[in-house]
């Protein structure tokens, strides 16, 4: 239509009578000249093939994300701490948008004279008979339509600033191993997100208290447990132990053992466990676990002595089994 006519549009704007319409595959009719003079954006046609999408103003804006998901820090405390409350601060250095620059990092800005604040330049290429066009982005400006004429002093021209916060971590007494702290949006801003993060922290047993190693927390981690190693004699005659180590009793608690404390056997202390959250003056239960062991010497004072003395409290409670005459009749040894 070009070449024949010479114009595509009729007095009032309007194409010609009998040149509505768009000249189909072969264009028909086109000499050899035949040129578009209108702009095609080859992206339009083709789907965005060709990578090149509206730079600038006219890109679509990105969504963001609400928020990132949150840190989480894991912090071991002594089972002492846990038994009295413990408190402590937690300093965190956070990048934050410059307010000053509004994160641009630019004091003073200018619309890119290159791309005429587009963030994108339109290229002519020649395809066989055809010219068209595709837009890619502006070097000069980065594709941002703007070009920084002063950096901002306070961010350096980064757009983010420095700042420290302090967050206090207070665990009340009796509090359980897990428990976890949150701290709502005290992590770095980020571009891609309209808030920042979430901070977690996470309370656990300090794996370096050596009293763990003879006290632990048991039940809903209210109650206390441990195990008390006695000797033959103190098994059988009963004793008094200072037990160390437990959070509540700096000079030691003194346990009174009865006699006929035998291995295995388990006593429980009312009241002397871990103090229950929420509940003032409110305490667990700590288990005491008997472990006996036998000495050598203890064991010779034993079957030399003990079975004489032993008989008036225990004859008549011993089996008796006659041997017949000519039956087999041994006696053990202590297999070492």
């Amino acid at each position: 239509m070009y070449d024949e006519f010479g114009v595509i549009e009729g007095e009032n704007g309007n194409v010609p009578n009998g040149m509505s319409g768009f000249p189909g595959p072969g264009f028909p009719g086109a000499g050899p000249g035949f040129s578009f003079p209108f702009d095609i954006n080859i992206n339009d046609l083709f789907g965005g093939m060709f990578g090149n999408p509206p730079m600038g103003p006219s890109r679509p804006p990105v969504r963001k994300g609400r928020k990132p998901p949150p840190t989480s820090q894991t912090i071991g405390i002594t089972l002492e701490q846990f038994y009295f409350g413990h408190q402590f601060d937690i300093h965190i250095n956070r990048q934050s948008f410059c307010s000053s620059c509004n994160h641009t990092g630019a004091k003073s800005k200018e619309i890119c004279k290159k791309c005429g604040g587009r963030g994108a330049v339109v290229q002519m290429m020649q395809v066989g008979p055809m010219t068209m066009q595709t837009t890619g982005p502006c070097l000069d400006c980065q594709g941002k339509g703007e070009r920084i004429m002063e950096t901002c002093q306070p961010c350096s021209g980064t757009g983010f600033t420095l700042e420290q916060r302090n967050l206090t971590v207070k665990i009340p007494p009796g509090t359980r191993p897990g428990e976890m702290y949150l701290y709502p949006e005290v992590c770095s801003d980020h571009p891609e997100y309209e808030k920042p993060g979430d901070a977690q922290i996470i309370i656990i047993e300090d794996a370096n208290d050596p009293t763990y190693k003879w006290i632990q927390r048991t039940g809903d981690h209210q109650h206390l447990q441990t195990t008390v190693s006695l000797s033959l004699s103190e098994s059988l005659i009963g004793c008094n132990i200072r037990m160390d180590g437990h959070p509540g009793y700096e000079q030691g608690l003194f346990i009174h053992i009865p006699a006929g404390s035998f291995h295995g056997d388990r006593y429980c202390l009312s009241g002397f466990g871990m103090p229950i959250p929420g509940n003032i003056g409110k305490y667990g239960d700590l288990f005491v676990t008997i472990d006996v062991s036998i000495k050598p010497m203890e064991r010779k004072l034993f079957t030399t002595n003990a079975p004489a003395l032993l008989a008036p409290l225990f004859q008549d409670k011993v089996r008796t089994c006659e041997c017949p005459e000519g039956a087999l009749q041994t006696e053990l040894l202590l297999h070492k």
